[in-house]
């Protein structure tokens, strides 16, 4: 029964349709697929596959592939769209569905059915997934490139790559094939209006949800008790999932990046490193807010924050057009610097410092990601291939549009070291806020949670 109630949410609108919820309609969908195909030549075809459908007994509720639902809005498992833009019949959008089949759908949800797929779906022709294979060389006549996007399913790659070069018996290599992947993530890199609203509506829900975090902490209570707090908060507020594993540790665990058992019991003189946001809409919201389980800041404590603070309003106050991607990451490397410095924490020059990247035995991490249907978005940062990963974010070339969204979220963590005294060790800070490019700047999505030291120890007050 478990499994039924779940499956049964599979085909739920996209977008839940509560107060407030912005409007996603059919031609959202069709001015990404005319993006998309005004991209191609008019004799290539696209393939573009939904994600495969799991069958494990726990997990979040199916999730589709984010290129096929970006194209179609369906969120259908077992589904694939074609699309040619050459199309002498005008069939230039053609999607491969399950029929509607009642005893089937009574398990596992209600299905758009060929008529849904045309009526709801915007598609010229609807054909049963069945019948893809047979019917793929007749929508791919005349075509001679390929672009695919295979939705993590391999065994429908394999198979659709041996129909395409069946194609062509006679020829000695493998006919012409793309990755539909990099002229979608080009699209998706900038964020249309409602893009926009979904974002907004995907921070501004986790922002509340880290405010109804900070009124559940008290010393003794366990980090899982922050994490139900956020997960209950979102759920409630229409969030579909969470857009990550939540990250909440404390004490010696908050200097950990991707902490992720959140099962340890909160002591007074720790810090929480929380870093826990929803997707909605099948957009995804990062936050992250740090603060100390006592409810107020010890000293230590304050001036590592300080630092982290100031280091990412430097980061968000370099976010406007034109801005090149790796500024905004220096400008917070160059207060963290300054900071650590001024404490004792780093010692030496400062533009060695920063040139040689020391700084980042304490602040490890780059100051910004791409977000948007994943949280960990798609599109180019515009540096070099195969260069180290500790370098990429020096050398992210990529400049900024309006309409772009990214995260902004400066850290230093600093754990057990010998050569640190004591008092320092085991104090984590991040402060993380998703934040969308405007035309004359920046927009801070998620800073409705409190970030400024007075407003995080009056949140906290609060559930006392």
């Amino acid at each position: 029964m478990r499994r039924l109630c779940l499956s049964l949410l599979v085909l739920l609108p996209a977008v839940a349709r509560a107060a407030g919820t912005p409007e996603v309609t059919p031609a959202f969908f069709a001015a990404h697929r005319e993006a998309f195909l005004a991209k191609l030549s008019k004799d290539a075809v696209a393939v573009l596959r939904a994600a495969p459908e799991s069958h494990l007994e726990v997990g979040d509720t199916y999730r589709q592939d984010s290129d096929f639902w970006y194209a179609t809005g369906l969120s259908e498992p077992e589904s694939v769209a074609v699309l040619r833009p050459g199309a002498a019949d005008g069939k230039r959008y053609v999607l491969f569905v399950r029929p509607k089949d009642f005893a089937a759908e009574q398990w596992t949800g209600w299905r758009a059915g060929l008529e849904g797929a045309k009526a709801d779906y915007g598609a010229d022709e609807a054909y049963p997934i069945a019948e893809f294979s047979d019917r793929f060389r007749e929508l791919a006549a005349g075509t001679k490139l390929l672009y695919l996007r295979d939705g993590g399913d391999e065994k429908f790659r394999e198979q659709l790559l041996t129909a395409w070069n069946a194609g062509n018996a006679n020829a000695t290599a493998p006919r012409p094939l793309a990755d539909a992947g990099p002229l979608l993530h080009q699209l998706r890199l900038v964020k249309d209006s409602a893009e926009q609203a979904l974002l907004r509506r995907a921070a501004g829900l986790s922002a509340e949800a880290h405010r109804a975090a900070m009124r559940a902490l008290r010393p003794g209570r366990y980090e899982y008790a922050l994490k139900a707090a956020m997960v209950g908060h979102c759920m409630a507020g229409g969030a579909a999932r969470m857009a990550y594993p939540p990250i909440v540790g404390s004490g010696r665990n908050s200097v950990v990046l991707h902490y992720e058992r959140d099962d340890k019991r909160m002591e007074p003189a720790e810090m929480v490193v929380n870093d826990t946001a929803c997707e909605y809409g099948m957009y995804a919201a990062d936050v992250t807010r740090s603060y100390p389980v006592s409810g107020h800041f010890s000293p230590e404590q304050k001036a590592i924050y300080q630092i982290v603070l100031a280091a990412q309003k430097a980061g968000i106050q370099k976010v406007k057009p034109g801005t090149v991607f790796r500024d905004v990451h220096a400008a917070t490397a160059e207060v963290v610097v300054d900071g650590l410095l001024k404490l004792g924490l780093l010692s030496g020059e400062r533009e060695e410092i920063l040139k040689s990247r020391s700084y980042q035995k304490l602040y490890p991490h780059g100051s910004s990601h791409w977000i948007g249907l994943a949280v960990h978005d798609v599109g180019s940062y515009g540096y070099p291939e195969g260069i180290d990963r500790r370098e990429r974010y020096g050398k992210a070339m990529t400049a900024l549009e309006p309409g772009m969204a990214l995260t902004v979220e400066p850290g230093i963590y600093i754990p057990e070291d010998s050569a640190i005294d004591k008092k320092w060790w085991h104090i984590g800070v991040r402060i993380e806020d998703t934040v969308l490019v405007t035309p004359t700047g920046a927009e801070c999505l998620s800073c409705a949670a409190p970030r400024e030291i007075e407003d995080v120890e009056k949140a906290i007050a609060e559930g006392k």
